[in-house]
């Protein structure tokens, strides 16, 4: 079913390429070295990595697009056809958009690598995508993103259904309201309904807060959800099921101009972040603290740091684990 879905959205992008009134090609590519505070039992303590995208927009017509993200990365060394989608935009305020597509929940999550400040991604985003709120899916996407040449409509949104591989249905709100003088607040909703044996079905809000501008950027994000593979697990012991995970992160940037040949902008920044898996059992969480700077050497070139620390503590001790803490170090291009 994967693969007959995967023809059907793909067949009509190549056909249409041969006749696209404009093919655009745009991407990155990154090399790095990371080192984790871990276990060696439990993996290599370093690693060192390359990776890329490349990414095609087709103009079908003047009001149909076409696009095909193709990612690759050393781990596997294969490239994936992550993203095939078409959209439809003969409605000044609404695109529908068809194919596998990013879903509309966290901030975070909606966010491209290439403009995303630092180089990993939060604790709390990973937990989110984990659960299914975040990521990728199959659906249709109907939406709307806010231009600043529109200031009579201030807002952005987004509506979804989509379905996996795994038997879950799910269906996501997001709407954002924005300002001329760079400040923005979202609220998100999603649904998640998952079937077959283990039947479940679990709920999750975002919502963010920020602003910016070409020098400056801060924001608050905050997220509230059901975990439905530990609501499953207590299911089967005959326990309450709606287990409710919650985290809230912040993130500031400054971008100070160098003045140099080679060194152009630094760009440092700071996330604070704080997540806890069960509400009911706050004193297991976790708090993550990452720090660094980009050193643009060009507006499509960046030197990167990351000083990514996590600290874990369980409700049954009073100590705090540093494990899965790392050091990361990346040279970015895009183009």
């Amino acid at each position: 079913m994967k693969s007959f879905v995967a023809l059907v959205l793909i067949l009509p992008l190549c056909a249409g390429i041969a006749q696209a009134q404009k093919v655009s090609f745009s991407g990155f590519g990154a090399t790095g070295a990371a080192v984790f505070d871990r276990n060696p039992v439990a993996g290599f303590n370093q690693e060192f990595y390359y990776e890329g995208k490349l990414q095609a927009d087709i103009e079908l017509s003047k009001k149909i697009e076409g696009q095909l993200d193709f990612r690759g990365h050393s781990e596997n060394k294969t490239a994936v056809l992550r993203e095939a989608t078409v959209t439809f935009k003969h409605m000044d305020k609404a695109r529908i958009k068809v194919g596998n597509i990013k879903k509309p929940f966290s901030l975070e999550g909606l966010s491209d690598r290439d403009e995303y400040i630092p180089v990993n991604d939060s604790y709390m985003h990973s937990v989110v995508s984990d659960l299914g709120y975040d990521g990728r899916n199959v659906g249709v996407l109907v939406y709307y993103n806010y231009k600043e040449k529109n200031p009579e409509f201030p807002f952005s949104y987004a509506a979804g259904v989509f379905r996996n591989q795994s038997y879950v249905t799910s269906a996501y709100l997001r709407g954002t309201a924005h300002s001329s003088g760079g400040y923005s607040a979202s609220l998100g909703g999603a649904v998640l309904q998952r079937g077959r044996d283990n039947a479940i079905t679990t709920v999750g809000l975002s919502t963010d807060a920020g602003y910016r501008d070409s020098l400056f950027e801060t924001g608050l994000e905050a997220v509230l959800l059901q975990d439905p593979e530990e609501g499953i697990r207590r299911r089967l012991l005959a326990r309450e099921d709606r287990v409710y995970t919650a985290g809230l992160k912040s993130m500031t940037a400054v971008r100070i101009d160098l003045g140099g040949d080679f060194l152009k902008v630094l760009e440092p920044y700071l996330m604070l972040a704080w997540f806890v898996p069960d509400l009911d059992v706050t004193g297991s969480h976790r708090f993550e603290i990452m720090t660094g700077a980009n050193v643009f050497v060009d507006d499509d070139v960046r030197l990167r740091l990351c000083l990514d620390a996590l600290l874990t503590r369980d409700s049954r001790s009073d100590k705090y684990s540093s494990e899965g803490s790392s050091v990361t170090v990346e040279t970015f291009f895009r183009y």
